[in-house]
This record gives structure tokens, C-alpha cells and sequence, in this order.
């Protein structure tokens, strides 16, 4: 019985809610639907709702990455993404979500894609990982403005070094199962002077990575995990804070690590090599880490 004037109050906010929001003007809220709402849910609401069936497309979220379900097929997937870019009445588009299988539709996703390039997007994050084969976009991301997230998901990414406007104000970069060229590494340290966190996964790259960041403030975290054909790290970043690497042990060489606060190696055993011993490796890249606050670590280093 104590509880229930506790309800009581909360159904009367509940009743206050409901009211002001029926006192608003239909094109306010029509507004603040259209561009404020995650697209998944500027959809729900058109379909379930009569009085915003006609309401125009215009959210800066375009989150596809749910959009799949056991009910619809790819064909109604991508029939959906195409009535909402063809539907769509906004000037900004600042998030840009997609997870789909490309094979017979690349045309399509380009066509996306470059609409919100034209509308100064923020964020992008490509995953055609539902695919086996990369996907080629001719497009060259380093030309872009505006965008401050970029994470790609077996999506072929290049960047040239004599872009001077291209990738400026990028935070985070994210590549996941691409090859990664050096002198594609070389050009995103050169021109994103605003660089926080890389996360290479899953990639392949020819023997060494090497990121020369000594004039870079903000970044602060490297993520390197599972990178074939990497035997060497070379990495000058005085700011960098937190540091995780998972594969075999490989050299480090690093240089100004004295603001690296966390560390996380998981190094994995080499079957197929019984000749490699990785004790030596293991305890000399311990030199460039003696001063972290955390170290996570498997066994092989115990042992």
C-alpha cells in the first residue's frame, strides 16, 4: 500500500506528457520526428502511426545495421535503404550505418554513399563482412571534409598523401579484414592531426607497421589484433595511452612511451613453426612497457 501513491504520481507525469505532447503543432512534431529520430525508428513510427505516415525522411541517423530479420530478404532489405535515400529531404546526414551482403548491388551502396558524402557526414561504418569477397569502392575517402568516424569492414580503403583538406577532423579510424598498405598508414598519420584511436583487425599487411605520430596530441589508443604477414611494429607516439595487441610475438620497437598508462598483449602460440621461439622477443618488447600502470598478458609470457 506505500507504493501507491508512488504510482499514482507517475501515471499523472505519464498523463502530463501525453498532453503536451498533443499540444504541440503537428509540423513541430512532424519536425523533430523526421530529423531527430534514428531512421529505424522514424520508419516504425510511419508505419504504426496514421498521423505520421506521409512524414518526410530527413534523421541524421541512418542506422541500417538492424535492418536484417529471419522475415526479409535481401531483396526487401535493400529495397527499404533504397525507398529511404530515395525519400530522403534533409540537408545533413551525419551517420551512416550499413551491415549487408554487396554481390549484386554495388552500384546501389555507391550511390548512398556518395549522397551522404554530399551532405557532411560524421560518421560512416561499412561491414560487408557477409560477403566473402572485399568489396571495391571507387571512392577516395580521403577527400572527405566532414567525417570523424570511419570504420570498414572488408571494404577496400586507400589514402593519398596530397589530400590537404581531406580527413582533417578524423578521430577514429577502424579497418577491419582490408590489406592495409604502408603508405596508406603513412597518409592517415600525415593529414589527420586529430587522430584518438586506430583499430586495425583482422588484416594483412607486408612485414612492418610503422605510425610516426610525434607531433600527434590526442592519440591516445592502438588496437592491432590478428594481422597476418606483420613481423615488425615500429611506432613513435608520445601520446599514446593505451596500447592492446593480439598474434604472435613480433618485434616492437617503439619510441616515447613514457605516457603509455595500459597494455594488453595476448600473445598466441605458433604451431605450425616448432622452430620458433618467442621467449626473446617477448622479454625485449617488455623494455617499452616498464612503466604501465596495467599489463594483461597469457600465459606465454609467464611462462
Amino acid at each position: 500500500m506505500a507504493f501507491l501513491p508512488k504510482r499514482r504520481k507517475m501515471g499523472e507525469s505519464s498523463n502530463k506528457m501525453m498532453k503536451l505532447t498533443q499540444t504541440i503543432p503537428d509540423d513541430m512534431v512532424e519536425h523533430i520526428i523526421s530529423t531527430f529520430l534514428p531512421v529505424k525508428s522514424l520508419l516504425r513510427n510511419r508505419i504504426l502511426s496514421k498521423r505520421f505516415v506521409d512524414t518526410h525522411i530527413r534523421s541524421r541517423n541512418l542506422d541500417f545495421s538492424g535492418i536484417y530479420s529471419r522475415r526479409r530478404s535481401q531483396l526487401e532489405v535493400v529495397g527499404i535503404i533504397e525507398e529511404v535515400f530515395n525519400q530522403y529531404k534533409g540537408s545533413d546526414i551525419h551517420r551512416f550505418i550499413l551491415l549487408i551482403n554487396h554481390l549484386g548491388i554495388e552500384d546501389k551502396i555507391i550511390s548512398c554513399i556518395n549522397t551522404c558524402l554530399g551532405k557532411n557526414i560524421q560518421e560512416i561504418v561499412l561491414d560487408f563482412s557477409k560477403s566473402k569477397k572485399v568489396m571495391e569502392i571507387p571512392i577516395n575517402f580521403s577527400a572527405v571534409e566532414t567525417l570523424q568516424h570511419l570504420k570498414l569492414r572488408s571494404c577496400k580503403f586507400e589514402m593519398v598523401d596530397n589530400s590537404p583538406k581531406g580527413l582533417k577532423l578524423l578521430r577514429t579510424l577502424s579497418l577491419m579484414r582490408i590489406k592495409v598498405m604502408k603508405e596508406t598508414i603513412n597518409a592517415v598519420f600525415t593529414n589527420c592531426i586529430h587522430l584518438e584511436s586506430v583499430e586495425l583487425i583482422n588484416c594483412w599487411m607486408d612485414d612492418m607497421l610503422s605510425i610516426h605520430a610525434p607531433e600527434h596530441k590526442k592519440f591516445k589508443s592502438l588496437v592491432l589484433s590478428s594481422i597476418r604477414g606483420l613481423w615488425v611494429i615500429s611506432l613513435n607516439a608520445p601520446s599514446l595511452e593505451n596500447f592492446k595487441y593480439d598474434g604472435y610475438a613480433i618485434k616492437f620497437n617503439f619510441v616515447s612511451t613514457y605516457t603509455l598508462k595500459e597494455a594488453n598483449l595476448h600473445y598466441n602460440r605458433n604451431f605450425s613453426q616448432s622452430y620458433y621461439d618467442p621467449s626473446n622477443l617477448v622479454v625485449n618488447n617488455m623494455n617499452f612497457i616498464t612503466r604501465v600502470f596495467v599489463l594483461t598478458t597469457t600465459t606465454i609470457f609467464l611462462e
